[in-house]
């Protein structure tokens, strides 16, 4: 893998925070009809991460229910539930 294609992996995961527990992803800049779930999870991992202070994740289940438009934001909603 091209450091090139780390990068923009890393700036894809590089989500803004909007509030507390709140979070913002964007798509990357291709020509896609929606997004890729790998995507989502993965963004989701990491704001659900982003709202603890020790452990790490052992496991992650997704379902999609629809797909995404890669024109707007996905905004990640984290409940912390311990």
């Amino acid at each position: 893998m091209s450091q090139v294609a780390v990068d923009r992996l890393i700036e894809l995961l590089d989500l803004e925070a909007i509030e507390v527990n709140i979070f913002r992803g964007l798509s990357p800049d291709v020509d896609r009809q929606r997004v890729f779930g790998g995507q989502v999870a993965g963004q989701a991992l990491v704001a659900a991460g982003r709202t603890v202070e020790r452990g790490v994740c052992h496991s992650l289940h997704a379902y999609f229910l629809r797909p995404g438009d890669v024109k707007k934001p996905i905004l990640y909603h984290v409940n912390r539930i311990r």
